[in-house]
C-alpha cells in the first residue's frame, strides 16, 4: 500500500478525493498541522519522510505553494497539485518546472485518478521509501515530541486523531470536534469508532514501549496530549 500525504488548510475539503484514493487502496493522511509546520519553520517535519506521494491541496494558494516547494522537492518524493480544472500542456509544463509531477482533481473519476497515479505509484510499490533528505541527514534529535518512527506505525485515521490532538498540546479536544474533523459529522457509531481509534493508538504506543499516557482521556470532555510529553521509541 502506497502512502499519500495531502497538505491542506481544511481536511473536510479533501473528503471526496480522500475517499477515491482510499478506494484505490492508497493510505491517505490529510494534515493541516504539518502544513503549518512547513510554512512556519525552516525544516520539514520528520513524518513527511514516510510519504512517497505528496498532494498540495487546492485550499493552498499558488503563492504559498511556491514558498513551500524548495523545502519539499529534491527529496525523492512525487509532488502533485490538486486543481479544479483540466490542466493544459502549458500549465503542466509550468508545474514540471517547479518540480511538480502533475495535477489531480476532486472531480476526477476513480478510473481517471487510477490512471493518473499509476505511473507515480509504481515507483514505490513493493519497497520501502527512504527520502533523499533522510539518507543524507540522518539526524536523531531528542525532545522533538512524538517520533516519526512511532507515528508511522499508526493507521491513517489514527494519525489524524493524533495530529489533531498534537495541534492543541495540553488542551482538551472534545469527542464531537474530533468526529467532525475526521468524518464531518457526529453520531453514536462515529463516537464508538473514535473510542476504538484512541484505544488502538494507546495499545500501539504500549507495544512500541512508548509512554501510552501521552494521550489522556478526560471523561465527559474529550482527549488531550500532555503538553510536556516527549515520545521516543525506547
Amino acid at each position: 500500500m502506497v502512502r499519500v500525504l495531502v497538505l491542506t488548510k481544511n481536511i473536510l475539503a479533501e473528503e471526496i478525493i480522500t475517499n477515491k484514493l482510499q478506494h484505490l487502496n492508497y493510505e491517505v493522511f490529510c494534515s493541516t498541522s504539518i502544513l503549518d509546520e512547513i510554512q512556519m519553520d525552516d525544516r520539514v517535519p520528520d513524518l513527511v519522510n514516510h510519504f512517497p506521494i505528496i498532494i498540495i491541496g487546492e485550499t493552498i494558494s499558488s503563492y504559498e505553494m511556491e514558498l513551500m516547494l524548495p523545502k519539499l522537492r529534491d527529496r525523492g518524493q512525487s509532488i502533485l497539485r490538486e486543481v479544479d480544472h483540466f490542466l493544459t500542456e502549458d500549465e503542466r509544463a509550468v508545474l514540471n518546472e517547479h518540480g511538480i509531477s502533475g495535477g489531480v482533481q476532486n472531480s476526477d473519476s476513480v478510473e481517471l485518478l487510477r490512471e493518473q497515479l499509476a505511473e507515480v505509484a509504481a515507483q514505490y510499490k513493493g519497497r520501502s521509501f527512504v527520502p533523499v533528505a533522510a539518507e543524507e541527514c540522518p539526524v536523531a534529535e531528542e525532545n522533538q515530541g512524538i517520533s516519526a518512527m512511532t507515528l508511522i506505525n499508526l493507521s491513517s485515521l489514527e494519525l489524524q486523531v493524533l495530529e489533531k490532538l498534537r495541534s492543541h498540546p495540553g488542551e482538551i479536544v472534545s469527542r464531537d470536534e474530533l468526529c467532525k474533523a475526521l468524518w464531518g459529522n457526529v453520531s453514536q457509531s462515529r463516537l464508538a469508532q473514535l473510542s476504538s481509534l484512541v484505544k488502538n493508538i494507546k495499545l500501539k504506543l504500549e507495544v512500541l514501549e512508548v509512554d501510552q499516557e501521552v494521550i489522556q482521556t478526560i471523561w465527559g470532555k474529550g482527549y488531550r496530549v500532555r503538553k510536556d510529553a516527549t515520545v521516543q521509541n525506547k
